[in-house]
């Protein structure tokens, strides 16, 4: 009972990427797919005003250009620059958390790396077997970016070490694609909609698809 990851690469920048995982496939792989988003330009607005008396009323709003308006382009140097020098001045300001003499930042970052941390999970149905499936997204220091992965409930609930299976390594999938992707969340197909889940009996509760939403380094 395997998921497979597919998706294709395009050559026009995009900022999401969507993958499908078919979980009655016997092999598994990892690609990048990105969908592009449709720009939709900004149509200008005539007002007619009826009170003339207020010479000093304000420009509709959308009627100026944005300044920062090149900052939507967040991996160009100016962008990056920009952001290198926002954080170096904040630092510089307020202190570097790093090197503070409160250990603040060593403290949390134990924490959240920490492998005793509890796996919190979420139920998806179950597999061909009809064993309960539950899902993770787990991080720590040697998954920065996360492994989507899952087990049994009885595994889960048996003991402290769960038999995980890794469904999407995120961070081996970044360092193949070269792009920092940041796991956004997952959506599954509903069984009313999935022609392969009802050939499978109407009382079935398999989810065949699941639709990932991996983000270029965490923009929207």
């Amino acid at each position: 009972f395997s998921f497979s990851f597919s998706a294709r690469p395009t050559t026009t920048p995009a900022r999401l990427t969507t993958a499908f995982f078919h979980p009655f496939n016997s092999q598994s792989k990892s690609k990048s797919q990105s969908s592009s988003f449709h720009s939709i330009s900004k149509a200008k607005t005539t007002m007619t005003a009826t009170d003339t008396s207020n010479e000093n009323t304000a420009p509709p709003p959308g009627s100026e250009e944005d300044p920062y308006i090149w900052l939507e382009d967040v991996e160009s140097d100016r962008s990056l620059t920009f952001a290198k020098e926002s954080n170096a001045a904040c630092l510089s300001s307020l202190g570097d958390p790093k090197t503070s003499s409160t250990g603040t930042y060593s403290k949390v970052l134990s924490i959240l790396e920490s492998n005793d941390r509890i796996a919190y999970v979420n139920k998806y149905g179950t597999n061909a077997n009809g064993d309960v499936m539950m899902y993770n997204l787990w991080k720590d220091s040697k998954n920065p970016k996360g492994l989507w992965r899952k087990t049994t409930f009885e595994s889960y609930a048996g003991g402290e070490d769960p038999a995980w299976e890794t469904l999407l390594d995120i961070d081996a999938l970044a360092e193949e694609d070269g792009i920092s992707w940041v796991y956004k969340g997952n959506t599954k197909l509903p069984r009313a909609l999935d022609p392969l889940a009802r050939s499978l009996g109407g009382e079935s509760y398999i989810y065949t698809r699941t639709l990932l939403s991996l983000s270029r380094g965490g923009a929207d």
